[in-house]
């Protein structure tokens, strides 16, 4: 079967964006990461996700997602359990050849050790019909406030940690701008394949450091990644493999000069059907990145981190 309108051709490509023509979902599911050898960075993260229409034959559409890390050696790791919550309203527009569709979402984050931050994030995204089978893409978010308030990091370790309330001592910082940008073309090479290929922009800059400030803060973060999705249907499975290499990755620190920090991604996510309302969506990938110290750290020293990750979830619509 293939589609001859263009408009057809757009709407299609903005149901990657946002699944905003649904009356709505309910999901549940984990989250779990497994760092290998560093047992006390391994973690599971349960979840529960909705999104609904609150207005009858309208694009609007209400998100939120609630969901709590727990590392698996907690006694280890007193500081990273971590609640988040989620919420974001959104909507999608189609102006002939091209398709606009907004979001602004609100993140908040509570640790363990009483550290707190907060983020804004307003999403653009669109798609602009090139020509048959072919769009121009972009995803992804600006945040341009986000506040956060930290204990000091390293009296945080045993058994009292930041329990102790000497140990609360808060230092706020503030992150000036973020953002996380996809660019590029989406290709339908058949009614069932879609190939996209984009390039990937993170940027990251906070200042302002109050209390006890440390020179190896990281005050800016540069990332360039080359991304590649292949989505294949079989009747009702949808398998998307992916991969991300980075090919420039910069962090800039307050005092300690600058360090790269390269990483390369890959796996697949998709969703299998069990009937007209009701699927699982899984997304599993192997990670692994360059890491080192800041150049004028003491105790300079290079190595690499890698981690493997798995996500199962239940998703019913209604």
């Amino acid at each position: 079967m293939k589609l001859n309108n263009k408009a057809s051709y757009l709407m299609c490509s903005a149901l990657a964006f946002s699944s905003s023509t649904m009356a709505g979902y309910i999901e549940l599911g984990n989250e779990y990461e497994n760092w290998g050898d560093q047992e006390q960075r391994s973690n599971t993260m349960p979840y529960i996700a909705m999104e609904f229409n609150p207005i009858e034959d309208s694009s609007m559409f209400l998100y939120a997602n609630f969901s709590y890390r727990h590392m698996i050696e907690s006694e280890e790791r007193t500081w990273n359990d971590r609640s988040r919550q989620d919420v974001a309203i959104g909507w999608s527009e189609g102006y002939k050849d091209f398709w606009w569709g907004p979001k602004f979402q609100i993140r908040n984050e509570m640790y363990a050790n009483d550290t707190r931050r907060t983020e804004y994030r307003f999403y653009n995204n669109m798609a602009y019909y090139l020509a048959e089978d072919h769009d121009l893409i972009l995803d992804g978010f600006i945040a341009p406030v986000g506040v956060r308030n930290r204990p000091r990091g390293e009296d945080c370790v045993g058994q009292n940690g930041c329990q102790d309330e000497a140990n609360n001592d808060l230092r706020t910082s503030y992150t000036d701008y973020y953002h996380e940008i996809d660019f590029g073309v989406r290709s339908r090479l058949a009614y069932d394949k879609t190939l996209q290929l984009t390039l990937y922009s993170e940027v990251s800059k906070q200042s302002e450091f109050e209390g006890d400030n440390r020179a190896w803060e990281e005050e800016k973060r540069v990332e360039w990644q080359v991304r590649m999705n292949y989505t294949q249907t079989f009747n009702d499975l949808t398998v998307t493999p992916f991969v991300r290499y980075t090919f420039y990755r910069n962090a800039e620190s307050v005092d300690y000069g600058d360090k790269d920090e390269l990483r390369i991604r890959a796996g697949f996510w998709g969703d299998y059907k069990i009937d007209d309302k009701s699927k699982f969506v899984f997304e599993t990938y192997y990670q692994t990145e360059d890491k080192e110290n800041f150049e004028q750290d003491w105790n300079q020293n290079q190595w690499e981190d890698d981690y493997f990750f798995v996500k199962l979830g239940y998703r019913r619509s209604f």
